[in-house]
């Protein structure tokens, strides 16, 4: 459907052959490097596990900040007639550049997860940041060579700069808040607050990874002699189904990327997940393995 703007900017992308062909072209390579082996522990990090929370929404406000000032800067040098903003304006804009250059890769290292029609979406959203910061470096240069002095045509490139990189939030802010990218799958997960049955002792295998359903919610279950761990059974990253995981070492490993999550709390111990899993408290009455929600 293309029932307002957003909609058609998305639609065309996703029914873009030219712009899947660029899509799929990247994400292979990017896939067989990163996606699982030697090179996931920079993934990981790039993703923003140290940090807790995604990486690069953190960054992007930098460059962005940074370029309004110049804006804000050259207008009061060319119309306002401000003198010597040159050096501060020049200061600005290298500084937003470094820091978009942070969140192209973080960018590019979420990006990757990112399943089709979104892929489309997103790779269109992390070019038009690159377009935009290849027009600030250019101002940049240019500014630098000129001993920063503010001229007509070099904030009119830092104009056309920032306008792309206006457009690249707006298509970046779809992704999140109409298209859910990026964002915790458990955040509204509630209960059940009492314990609750969810199955037979005697039909849960040891060693095995098992999924049940209580008062509503997906649970995984697996148990280890008389010691049962209870889980979400919903990767927060991307919504993996982890009862299809493999465990290793007391933790649970997603399917899908590859996130590994602790048996014991639900902690993230690899990335790319940056939210934990909701963890549940297990007893066993009457024959039945009961459960609620920990707080």
């Amino acid at each position: 459907m293309k029932r307002d703007l957003t909609e058609r900017i998305d639609k065309t992308f996703v029914e873009s052959k030219t712009v899947n062909a660029y899509a799929n072209a990247l994400k292979k390579p990017m896939d067989a490097l990163f996606l699982k082996g030697a090179l996931h522990p920079l993934k990981s990090f790039l993703n923003g596990k140290w940090t807790e929370h995604p990486l690069h929404p953190i960054l992007t406000d930098v460059p962005i900040g940074a370029w309004t000032v110049v804006i804000v800067l050259d207008l009061l040098s060319l119309i306002g007639h401000v003198p010597l903003l040159g050096l501060a304006s020049g200061i600005a804009l290298g500084f937003g550049v470094l820091a978009a250059l942070a969140a192209i890769v973080t960018g590019l290292f979420d990006w990757m997860d990112v399943d089709p029609p979104e892929l489309a979406i997103g790779v269109m959203h992390g070019t038009i940041n690159i377009a935009a910061t290849i027009f600030m470096a250019i101002s940049f240069f240019m500014r630098a060579s000129d001993n920063w002095e503010i001229e007509a045509e070099t904030f009119v490139i830092a104009l056309i700069g920032y306008l792309l990189v206006t457009v690249g939030g707006f298509i970046g802010g779809s992704l999140v808040y109409r298209r859910g990218v990026m964002i915790n799958r458990n955040a509204h997960r509630t209960g059940p607050d009492k314990f609750v049955n969810a199955i037979a002792l005697k039909d849960l295998p040891d060693g095995k990874l098992t999924r049940v359903e209580a008062d509503g919610q997906p649970i995984m279950l697996y148990r280890k002699g008389d010691n049962v761990s209870a889980l979400c059974a919903v990767c927060s990253h991307y919504g993996g189904p982890l009862d299809e995981g493999k465990v290793m070492d007391g933790k649970i490993e997603c399917p899908w990327h590859f996130s590994q999550f602790s048996l014991a709390d639900g902690s993230v111990k690899s990335g790319p997940a940056t939210a934990p899993l909701p963890v549940y408290e297990t007893r066993v009455t009457n024959g039945q393995v009961q459960l609620r929600m920990k707080k």
